[in-house]
């Protein structure tokens, strides 16, 4: 049962719009984490098991949430557990997988109607938790183990999932930049794990992995909405009442700020478009004082219509259909991307480089700098459009052990100066240039963006 004094409120007013967290501690390692929010007509609820990423159990992990939604003891079928969320004005229920840093994170997500929208005074929230607690705790079962037709049938979708990675050029090329980048690390493993380990999974084995799964891994469950949270923090530390427990807290992400040497990757596809992906080791992490500056430099170089890349090497110069800047701010990394004609694959990578080297020496006016700030601002009140969003931004920074609100952060990057873009813009180095070449001739459509 939860305790009170493991309740930290880190907003502690509230009005109108207004989101606060708070953060309760359940027990060892599971910890509730509450959006306290009336901007929604919904309520959401993630259950997020969080593991290192490992080559030995990511395709178990992998595949696990996909068959916890086949069937519960109670509903042991998909139709059933359908039939039962309809009842409960079509409330939703979902498994999913994906990758944070070094952390593959595995889990089930809810979202429901508010009960008092409820013309028949049905208990929603009550309703669409019991459900929720089915699917994680108490799955359909046959001779004490997963049930084999189940599995397999997942196994084939999760088989599919990996296969068609490379169907989207785009993603396919960030993704096997990342991988040669970190070739040797964690942040290689794609969280979809391996298709020769997937084929080889068994119903027992993948039981056995799942109740491991729920004795050692961390717990972040997050719950963006409003109501009566003391009775929703009774409700769920209930679920973990006698449940045994083999916690123990593991590393963060391997950071590595330095490169010796740049790696060339060249890899041929049937393609028209040519993908160019650059790495970069950021030198900048989520959780140090100068990440403070750093979203405000990738919005100015690469993540804005009115940033370097885009108005210099697409507008000015036309060398590419699309360029930008993602960031993993856990790891410290960064890939610029680019769909392009082949035979522009040089001179578009040293005019990338070329902006880089601008806003390393402070070659920017005033003007983009407040257009960056602005156009941030402006993606930081959209993340609160809606709750899924909102739970994805703050799981983020709790993985990076920052416990801001997203008010507290625009607050800081709106008081960034020109010498704090320069200071972590002259961090960064490149790490990795991966070219994804096309093989096919004809007219290049800007394809997979």
């Amino acid at each position: 049962m939860y305790n009170v004094y493991n309740r930290v409120i880190f907003a502690n007013t509230k009005k109108a719009g207004t989101i606060t967290l708070e953060k309760i501690k359940i027990t060892d390692g599971i910890t509730l984490n509450i959006i306290n929010t009336d901007k929604f007509k919904t309520n959401y609820l993630s259950f997020n098991f969080v593991t290192p990423l490992s080559r030995e159990k990511v395709s178990y992990y992998a595949l696990i949430p996909q068959v916890l939604m086949r069937g519960t003891k109670s509903y042991n079928d998909l139709a059933s557990i359908k039939n039962k969320l309809d009842d409960l004005y079509a409330a939703s229920v979902e498994g999913r997988v994906y990758r944070r840093g070094e952390y593959q994170i595995c889990g089930i997500t809810a979202s429901w109607l508010m009960d008092k929208y409820a013309i028949d005074g049905t208990n929603i929230t009550d309703g669409t938790l019991d459900v929720l607690e089915e699917i994680i705790f108490t799955p359909f079962l046959e001779n004490g183990v997963f049930s084999n037709s189940y599995v397999e049938s997942e196994k084939k979708n999760l088989i599919d999932d990996i296969r068609a990675i490379i169907n989207n050029k785009n993603g396919y090329a960030i993704r096997r930049c990342q991988e040669e980048m970190c070739k040797d690390e964690a942040f290689g493993i794609c969280e979809y794990g391996e298709e020769a380990v997937v084929e080889s999974i068994t119903s027992d084995e993948l039981y056995r992995l799942y109740n491991e799964l729920l004795e050692t891994a961390r717990v972040e469950i997050f719950y963006v909405g409003s109501g009566d949270m003391d009775k929703l923090c009774e409700k769920i530390s209930k679920m973990f009442v006698d449940r045994e427990r083999r916690y123990s807290e593991f590393k963060g992400a391997e950071v590595r700020k330095e490169v010796l040497q740049t790696k060339e990757v060249l890899e041929k596809c049937a393609t028209m478009q040519g993908k160019l992906s650059l790495g970069f080791r950021t030198g900048t992490v989520l959780g140090e004082d100068d990440y403070n500056a750093f979203p405000v430099f990738v919005e100015m170089y690469g993540n804005s219509p009115v940033s370097k890349l885009f108005m210099n090497v697409r507008e000015k110069l036309s060398l590419c259909y699309y360029c930008r800047a993602i960031p993993e701010g856990i790891k410290g990394v960064m890939v610029v991307t680019s769909g392009i004609e082949v035979s522009k694959k040089q001179e578009a990578q040293d005019e990338i480089l070329a902006q880089l080297e601008c806003v390393r020496n402070g070659e920017f006016t005033e003007d983009e700098l407040i257009l960056a700030k602005k156009s941030l601002k402006n993606a930081y009140d959209e993340l609160n459009d809606s709750p899924a969003s909102v739970e994805s931004w703050y799981l983020t920074r709790r993985l990076a052990g920052v416990d801001d609100e997203t008010e507290t952060v625009a607050r800081r990057f709106m008081d960034v100066t020109r010498e704090d873009v320069i200071r972590v813009a002259k961090k960064i180095k490149l790490d990795t240039v991966y070219f994804l070449e096309g093989t096919m001739t004809g007219e290049v459509e800007d394809d997979d963006e």
